[in-house]
């Protein structure tokens, strides 16, 4: 497999939703059960953002050709997601003062990787940055709803499992959800097949 398009794999599912699931934990138990749930509910807004434009497509061909955006990436998604929160919660260990710092190199580093990498492997530019803002601004609006709350220091022993738990699921071996998604939207389209963009 081609280096890059192995490391694009880090941003998908099998790694960012286990590890979304790592922060509602640490969320629960440095702040609250509140918190934690609206944490899920962020991500599954997101996660439901994207999904929709994949079964638009693959169901009925449906996507924002003018923009050459046949889907939302959902690695972009995930990686300014999860990654961005997850960064700016660990600093917020060190100094609740770090929380935006972090939030803004957060940003830089999932952008480049989106621009980097899943545009070129696995989506066009203008998939990559459509799915990039999704995952920023959900980013943005969590972090936002989060400093209005009391967060404590997440129990080290949370910490330490947590992160153990992401990195396992980063050296297993990777999956994805797009034959789930043909799926349904074929079952939802009555299409003999996914759409698939033309190369």
């Amino acid at each position: 497999m081609d280096a890059k398009l192995q490391f694009v794999q880090y941003g998908g599912i099998s790694v960012m939703f286990p590890a979304a699931l790592v922060i509602a934990a640490w969320l629960w138990a440095a702040a609250s059960k509140k918190i934690a749930v609206l944490w899920l509910g962020v991500l599954l807004s997101a996660y439901f953002i994207v999904g929709v434009t994949k079964i638009l497509f693959k169901g009925w061909g449906i996507g924002l050709h003018s923009l050459d955006i046949a889907v939302f990436s959902g690695h972009a998604t995930n990686t300014c997601l999860v990654f961005t929160v997850m960064l700016s919660l660990l600093c917020q260990q060190i100094n609740p003062r770090l929380r935006w710092p972090a939030f803004g190199v957060g940003v830089v580093l999932t952008w480049w990787f989106s621009i980097n990498y899943i545009a070129l492997t696995i989506h066009p530019l203008s998939e990559a940055i459509a799915g990039a803002l999704v995952g920023t601004i959900a980013a943005f609006i969590f972090l936002l709803m989060l400093s209005q709350s009391n967060i404590g220091k997440i129990p080290r022993p949370a910490l330490a499992l947590g992160l153990a738990v992401v990195l396992v699921c980063a050296i297993a071996p990777k999956y994805s959800a797009e034959r789930l998604l043909d799926r349904i939207a074929i079952s939802l389209s009555g299409a003999e097949q996914a759409f698939r963009r033309s190369s």
